[in-house]
């Protein structure tokens, strides 16, 4: 059992920093440790967590999504605005299936049209702002929604937030999906090597579309819980900032932003420490600007340690063609082996 435990941790080195930052910001912060204080961090990275999950899938097929924050708004309008005078079920299924379009245009774009990811979510991302600001006249859209549906953000199953719990059955089912399903694989397939995945047979077209489906889906149902936390809905600040936070706990996780390398259990631990930071510097007075900064600081580390890994990588793949005898190391091609 020791072993097992052992091995978790050598392959996911990013549980080990989650504790350490989770111990030190307790030393610096007794209230850090306190029964609310956990709950609302745990809420908080749970829906910043929907969008940095989105994220992953579309990282992992070598792909960025810029516009998950207007999602994000757009989907919290969108629910808010049709509730009053709609059922809220009716305000629900609008919004995702609002982020599963956004996605999808997203996906179309970048594979049918050959356009840059960065530069086709940039503009869908002032896009789908624009419309939620032009939907709810860029004012807050307040009580449309039933107290019921508050439970989305406030209610509790078995001891933990009701969005911790969704958060973590939709890491688990995104695990499940990208580690044994075909679609899966051909995501991996897709990011890390192109061209093979798509001599093997991969639609390259539709994986990358799905991905953004999922990304925009994702980024949508973080908006319906979003609104319930809030009670409200708001297109102006809502979600800005987002995008960053998703890719950087995408990468602290060890997401290879270079695709085909990462894995969901590394966005969970990326997203807790992304909302522990959050809070920790609250705690501490630290100016929110600085925050950013800080996480700006953090994403660039965890790029160049990841860079740093893989160049090490490569230098033990070098060093294993030196031979056992002799002092200097003769690299033949097989063109020079008769």
């Amino acid at each position: 059992m020791g072993t097992a435990v052992i091995n978790i941790f050598r392959r996911n080195p990013i549980i080990f920093v989650l504790m350490l930052l989770g111990l030190i910001f307790t030393w610096f912060s007794a209230g850090f440790i306190a029964p609310g204080n956990l709950l609302n961090i745990v809420r908080q990275a749970s829906i910043a967590g929907f969008v940095a999950l989105g994220m992953s899938f579309v990282i992992l097929a070598r792909g960025i999504d810029l516009s998950v924050g207007s999602t994000v708004a757009l989907s919290s309008v969108l629910l808010t605005g049709l509730s009053s005078t709609l059922p809220p079920i009716v305000g629900i299924h609008v919004a995702l299936l609002a982020g599963i379009a956004v996605g999808i245009c997203n996906g179309v774009l970048v594979t049918k049209f050959r356009f840059q990811p960065i530069i086709v979510t940039l503009s869908t991302m002032a896009i789908v702002r624009g419309l939620a600001m032009a939907y709810s006249h860029s004012r807050p859209i307040f009580g449309t929604l039933p107290s019921v549906y508050f439970e989305l953000s406030d209610g509790m199953i078995f001891g933990l937030p009701v969005p911790m719990v969704l958060f973590v059955g939709a890491s688990l089912l995104a695990g499940l999906v990208l580690n044994y399903t075909r679609t899966g694989r051909q995501i991996y397939q897709v990011g890390g090597n192109e061209e093979a995945a798509r001599l093997s047979g991969v639609n390259l077209d539709r994986i990358r579309i799905i991905t953004y489906a999922v990304s925009g889906f994702l980024a949508a149902f973080a908006g319906l819980i979003l609104a319930a936390r809030m009670q409200s809905g708001e297109a102006v600040r809502t979600g800005v900032g987002w995008e960053l936070d998703a890719i950087a706990a995408a990468a602290i996780g060890g997401m290879s932003l270079a695709g085909g390398a990462g894995t969901v259990l590394g966005t969970f631990c990326g997203a807790m420490i992304i909302a522990m930071m959050s809070n920790a510097f609250n705690l501490l007075g630290i100016n929110p600007y600085w925050q950013r900064i800080i996480i700006g600081v953090v994403l660039a580390l965890a790029v160049a340690t990841y860079s740093s890994e893989h160049g090490k990588a490569a230098l033990k793949r070098i060093m294993r063609l030196k031979p056992r005898t002799g002092n200097i190391a003769l690299l033949k091609t097989s063109s020079d082996v008769r």
